[in-house]
């Protein structure tokens, strides 16, 4: 069950980086494409070592290719941030989970994975329930709100499921460490030309120019954001891409705790909707999430 403690570790970090995400966007960033380009900058500090320690690993052609996964993750992320600028941090986390739906189709058709029933009857459960989380009830005598996230979202859930299987394909030619590291260098130079337009190259150097706190939280966000990819690559290393990537389903729920436990002890600092309806229908999606999680683990 290597492959389910990875991906909750996973499930995990990338929470804590969508908390850290919301807050830097609502409070310092006009541009979440130049946002995008400092967080890609700061990760290549993070992944300086492994070369000393490892080496390089280059093998062509999959080399490039895991370059090319790279540039699909900025296309993702670029979704994602876009997404979180406009809704709610556990409403975006939670529309994330739709993506194995993809992963299901793809791991069929390009890998040869087959699931027993119960199984997919789990994934289904998870997703499922971050639909269910990202639903908006409707007010007294209105319509029900279709999140403004939701056309970014699906670019995420298209792209997510690409890079999944690229990756489960490419660890058969490289170690997960060096997935991390090429896959890196291609994200870097898919962002650089995002600081071609001179609007997005004066806020890049603001974020590094406002003091210690906002460098500490990029920092932390990078560091969180390494661990989870990191523990996610690992995870496909050793499990099927279609459970890894439903277990990954969790997200929502644990960003959800962290939401209400920021709520409580510090006021204000993120925006959220935790009336007493909204907590209910998120209740019931936790509920489909504990089941779907028994069913694939």
């Amino acid at each position: 069950m290597d492959w389910f403690i990875l991906s909750l570790v996973g499930a995990s970090a990338l929470a804590v980086t969508g908390v850290i995400d919301k807050f830097v966007l609502s409070k310092y960033v006009r541009d979440p494409l130049a946002y995008l380009a400092a967080l890609v900058v700061m990760q290549q500090m993070l992944i300086a070592v492994i070369p000393l320690y490892l080496g390089w690993g280059f093998v062509y052609p999959q080399t490039l290719y895991a370059m090319a996964a790279g540039g699909i993750q900025v296309v993702l992320w670029a979704a994602y941030l876009l997404a979180l600028h406009v809704e709610e941090t556990s409403r975006v986390a939670a529309m994330v989970f739709v993506f194995p739906v993809f992963v299901f189709l793809g791991s069929f058709l390009f890998l040869g994975e087959t699931l027993a029933a119960k199984d997919y009857a789990g994934g289904a459960l998870l997703v499922g329930s971050a639909l269910l989380i990202s639903y908006r009830p409707a007010e007294p005598g209105g319509p029900a709100i279709i999140s403004p996230a939701l056309r970014y979202m699906a670019v995420f859930w298209i792209f997510s499921a690409v890079y999944a299987l690229a990756a489960k394909y490419l660890l058969d030619f490289m170690s997960e460490w060096h997935l991390i590291l090429w896959s890196s260098l291609g994200s870097l130079l898919t962002v650089l030309p995002l600081l071609s337009r001179k609007p997005a190259r004066r806020e890049f150097a603001a974020y590094f120019r406002r003091g210690p706190f906002l460098l500490s939280a990029l920092l932390a966000d990078e560091v969180f954001d390494f661990l989870g990819r990191g523990a996610f690559i690992f995870a496909y290393a050793v499990g099927s891409v279609a459970l890894v990537s439903s277990v990954a389903a969790l997200q929502p729920f644990i960003t959800l705790i962290y939401v209400i436990v920021l709520g409580l002890f510090v006021p204000g600092v993120l925006e959220e909707e935790l009336d007493r309806k909204t907590i209910a229908l998120k209740t019931v999606a936790v509920i489909l999430i504990i089941a779907g999680v028994y069913l694939v683990s």
